[in-house]
């Protein structure tokens, strides 16, 4: 196997994407606007994946109110050339997420939500600070932005 097909297998191994979930979760838990729910998940992982965004969400000021509209919808740049690999990640990021619930790292209730069960560290800025945003917009809302569909899941 060469270099490059380890360092993806890596990436898409169920502990790895289980870490960004916990990340995740807790940047939503830091914003304390809403619960980060199974769906979010779906968006915010394949658009931590895009190198674009991630040089955006290195450093930001977060503020409940515009860091969306500052961050994401006034930057058409950082997801513009952007095709999400949605449908091939559905399966892996399912996969970070069972893995999640079986270590009981985190806890999903009947709505969905999901919630820290475990203390933790955030390790992982950038998608800590993708989580504090996105948590000011609603699932529906995040879905009807970046135009993807949920029934794929």
């Amino acid at each position: 196997m060469n270099l490059a097909k380890a360092i993806y297998y890596n990436s898409i191994a169920p502990e790895n994407i289980s870490q960004l979930v916990l990340n995740i979760v807790k940047g939503f838990e830091n914003s304390k606007i809403r619960k980060l729910n199974y769906f979010d998940l779906f968006i915010i992982i394949p658009f931590y994946s895009y190198s674009p965004a991630q040089k955006q969400f290195e450093r930001i000021v977060f503020n409940q109110i515009n860091s969306f509209q500052r961050d994401v919808e006034r930057n058409p740049e950082i997801f513009s050339n952007f095709n999400f690999q949605y449908e091939k990640s559905i399966r892996h990021i399912k996969q970070g997420i069972l893995y999640a619930l079986e270590k009981e790292l985190i806890v999903m209730d009947d709505k969905l939500d999901i919630t820290m069960n475990t203390k933790f560290t955030s390790d992982i800025k950038i998608i800590f600070n993708m989580g504090k945003v996105f948590s000011t917009k609603s699932t529906a809302s995040l879905y009807n932005f970046f135009e993807v569909d949920i029934n794929v899941i």
